[in-house]
């Protein structure tokens, strides 16, 4: 099964690349981001939350699968141009982030700043893709906050595809493991002075919505998962890494996921991502493996989702705070079931319309345009 390469054709100046439960992952994380900010903003109208629940970091945990999701899929891809055509085309790849991120992500900035305010600073530091910055400063407006992770996405971009320069995929590995080691020193020697200087703070928030090692923990699980159906070197490790790929693996591997979850919702747990993302980023290889896997997420509403879960993740909080202020002055207090329906279906409805709407309407073209600059086609 895993000498089998999955559904991909060669030719002359594209190769094909299919995985088709991802979508459904995407679909998912954005979802699970939705719900979250429906319970943390419902205080602002003073609407009832559901009691005894905080599912904050369930909004955490569906970023930090984006995070692993995307290291993971950009890393494979990137060895894949490499495989096919000996070098990667580093201004392709540019263009495809612009033309995929750049076109919603500047419309909601200028729409937010311009409607909703923010300052001056915050407008320029996410012009600049550092809204993440804007975000620890506590300096972007709530409605439209979600654009930090864009943020993160794109600082990573920019040096993330440069180790793919080095010629050999075994050093490519080490440098990966180099990289991960070198943050999380520095994030303890942040931690340790913090202790004793407050004024680092901002520097500690900093780092942790940087998230790169999220990103880099799903990079070293696509290049191990990449090394398996194409190997270019032996893996030291490899005989354990089939081993998820057996059915009890991979029930041992779903049941931790969920209650590592349950247990990340109840409790602060301290560096919480780190589990979640490399649990996840396993997940989503035996996802990959569509013929092999316990579990499908490859269902028509969840491709659906998936593929504007973009949109959906950008756009939900204007759904979303519309709704909850109609609630507030229009809805009477009653069933507290009967609400929460009406608050969930709109949310969740309205966020998928106004994305499907932004997709098909507004980026569509740029993602034609996209298309152009892709060899490997997905």
């Amino acid at each position: 099964m895993l000498d089998t390469p999955i559904n991909e054709v060669s030719v002359s100046k594209k190769a094909k690349v299919f995985f088709p439960n991802l979508n459904g992952v995407r679909a998912l994380a954005a979802l699970m981001v939705v719900v979250s900010h429906i319970e943390l903003h419902k205080v602002i109208f003073k609407i009832r939350r559901i009691p005894d629940t905080d599912l904050l970091n369930f909004g955490k945990a569906g970023v930090t699968i984006f995070f692993s999701l995307s290291g993971f899929l950009i890393t494979y891809l990137l060895l894949e141009e490499k495989r096919n055509f000996t070098t990667i085309n580093f201004k392709g790849f540019y263009m495809r982030r612009l033309l995929r991120i750049w076109p919603l992500y500047f419309l909601v900035v200028f729409f937010g700043f311009s409607v909703f305010g923010g300052g001056s600073k915050a407008f320029w530091l996410s012009v600049l893709f550092l809204p993440n910055l804007a975000f620890v400063l506590q300096l972007l407006p709530a409605i439209f906050d979600p654009i930090w992770s864009i943020g993160t996405e794109e600082q990573f971009y920019i040096f993330h595809p440069h180790f793919f320069r080095i010629k050999s995929n075994r050093k490519i590995l080490n440098a990966l493991l180099i990289f991960i080691a070198c943050i999380y020193v520095f994030q303890f020697v942040i931690e340790q002075t913090m202790a004793k200087h407050t004024s680092y703070q901002v520097i500690h928030m900093l780092l942790y919505y940087s998230r790169f090692d999220n990103m880099m923990i799903g990079a070293v699980i696509g290049l191990i998962y990449h090394n398996t159906k194409h190997p270019q070197f032996k893996f030291r490790f490899q005989r354990l890494f089939d081993a998820i790929f057996k059915k009890a693996s991979q029930y041992i591997l779903l049941n931790a996921f969920l209650i590592f979850l349950i247990f990340y919702l109840c409790f602060d747990i301290p560096h919480g991502d780190v589990v979640i993302s490399a649990l996840a980023s396993l997940l989503i290889v035996n996802l990959c493996e569509a013929e092999n896997t316990i579990y499908s997420l490859n269902h028509k509403y969840l491709n659906f989702i998936g593929q504007i879960s973009y949109s959906v993740y950008l756009l939900h909080k204007f759904v979303l705070f519309l709704v909850l202020y109609l609630v507030h002055l229009y809805l009477p207090a009653g069933s507290l079931i009967i609400e929460n329906i009406i608050i969930y279906s709109a949310i969740i409805l309205g966020s998928i319309g106004v994305g499907s709407l932004s997709y098909y309407g507004y980026e569509k073209p740029f993602l034609t345009i996209k298309k152009r600059f892709q060899k490997i086609t997905q």
